[in-house]
């Protein structure tokens, strides 16, 4: 019975899914809320571990796991533009939305494809690779 009824579920799920992808096709080019990154709410600095600091701020930060990671610390990474006070999730869609109208994007688009690429360091220029990239970008434009 459970079967069934979660196979009735699935079906609709399916169809109520490729019914908003037709939509999206026929859609016009709007630009949304969707298109900025979510700030982190009531980010205080201090709960963060700096990991480095270029054109952005990469911080870490770890919370105690659960039954489900055999209660290893959860790491999660963010991160902040420099001058500015909101902090983001590190992640590749988050920096592209941020640099969307500048030279930047198209280092993020060619250097990086998945969000853990942004975490590779770079042991030769002791950071970053993301903010070794983005730090070229900047050189080049002074």
């Amino acid at each position: 019975m459970k079967t069934i009824k979660f196979l009735i579920v699935l079906f609709g799920l399916f169809i109520s899914a490729s019914l908003v992808q037709a939509k999206c096709f026929s859609a016009k080019n709007i630009s949304s809320v969707q298109d900025l990154p979510v700030a982190i709410k009531n980010a205080r600095v201090s709960d963060y571990k700096i990991l480095d600091n270029g054109p952005i701020i990469i911080y870490e930060r770890s919370r105690p796991g659960d039954k489900l990671n055999l209660f290893k610390p959860i790491i999660t990474h963010y991160f902040s533009v420099k001058g500015t006070d909101k902090v983001y999730l590190l992640t590749l869609d988050n920096l592209k939305k941020i640099y969307r109208s500048s030279p930047h994007f198209d280092v993020l688009d060619t250097r990086f494809k998945t969000d853990r690429d942004l975490l590779a360091y770079d042991g030769i220029h002791k950071q970053y690779s993301v903010n070794y990239y983005l730090s070229k970008v900047d050189a080049a434009q002074l």
